[in-house]
């Protein structure tokens, strides 16, 4: 019986590894790209985020068709005297995903997202650690994952008096 019992439990192993290895979510590969030059205080710097997905993987647009997909989103955790001006997501494309009639908004698998920081004047010289957030979910061509986040950071280094 003990036998028995466990040539189940090892077969029951090995049929639920590669299901749960194919349900693994996939990650996002972010890059955060900071102003290679110094800014001043009072200007206006633009920064971006690189994403790189595995072969054959989307995620929704930031604006998806179906309200019940999860929107690509970047959230910025501007430090006192940063603000957002604007974030630029890449113009999605259109996707029919096995087993839907309709299209899907999708980004992938590598894209860009770009920001504008505003500076105050006020801002002291040095180096401004700018915290980001990217919230996406992936998907490839039969199903959507469950959502997930990276995060990364920004670096801006202002320059001082002249």
């Amino acid at each position: 019986m003990r036998t028995h019992t466990r040539l189940l439990v090892v077969i029951g192993l090995l049929c639920s590894a590669p299901a749960a290895a194919q349900l693994q979510r996939p990650r996002a590969d972010v890059t955060a790209v900071s102003p290679a030059a110094p800014a001043t205080p009072g200007s206006v710097v633009v920064v971006s985020l690189k994403v790189r997905l595995p072969k054959d993987v989307h995620v929704q647009a930031d604006k998806p068709k179906d309200p019940s997909l999860i929107a690509t989103t970047l959230s910025v955790d501007a430090p006192a005297g940063v603000s957002v001006e604007k974030i630029s997501y890449p113009a999605a494309t259109e996707l029919i995903q096995q087993g839907r009639s309709d299209a899907l908004l999708v980004f992938g698998p590598e894209f860009e997202i770009e920001a504008r920081l505003a500076l105050a004047a006020s801002v002291a010289p040095g180096e401004l650690v700018v915290p980001l957030r990217l919230r996406y979910q992936a998907c490839n061509d039969t199903m959507c994952f469950p959502p997930a986040r990276a995060e990364a950071r920004w670096l801006v280094r202002v320059a001082g008096e002249p």
